[in-house]
């Protein structure tokens, strides 16, 4: 069984490994689900069961991982972990009503009404951060997300240099 910890100030407890969706896909393309291949799709759900077994209980991907989302949505109907820790995510936007359009859009994919963990995916430029943080900007709408239950707690990613990392701490 994977060990878990407390993850920050989430109180979650979070495996020390999560299973990572960026290669988790059959297509680096958007799919409807008719187009997933069958025997993707089953790949997919014999790891899904095969990570509950072991503990492995956190699945993370994102909006632009391909066809990620759309086959996770499919397995977690068919393969469900009550103890399972979902988390998505999503680009900022200069446009906050684009950007939560792509937040329905991955929770429609995903087939969830809630993600227990949404980050903010790729703060790395100065303009990610400001299109994030501004007034009315993308996350005003991730709170508006968190009190109607839709989101759990909020991050995000970045490949930044250390500046603005620290910044958007």
């Amino acid at each position: 069984m994977i060990p878990c910890r407390r993850f920050g100030r989430t109180e979650l407890q979070m495996p020390l490994l999560s299973l990572g969706g960026m290669r988790f896909q059959q297509s680096w393309k958007d799919l409807n689900p008719e187009d997933v291949e069958k025997a993707s799709q089953l790949n997919l759900e014999n790891i899904l069961e095969k990570s509950i077994l072991l503990g492995l209980h956190h699945i993370e991907t994102a909006r632009h991982y391909g066809s990620s989302e759309v086959q996770l949505g499919i397995g977690m109907q068919n393969i469900p972990d009550e103890h399972r820790i979902l988390q998505t995510k999503v680009p900022p936007k200069n446009n906050p009503e684009e950007f939560e359009a792509d937040m329905e859009l991955s929770f429609r994919r995903l087939g969830c009404r809630r993600v227990d963990l949404l980050s903010i995916h790729g703060i790395n430029l100065p303009e990610h951060l400001e299109q994030t943080l501004r007034p009315g900007g993308c996350l005003d709408i991730v709170k508006k997300w968190q009190r109607h239950g839709r989101v759990g707690f909020v991050g995000f990613s970045t490949h930044a240099e250390t500046y603005l990392i620290l910044k958007a701490i």
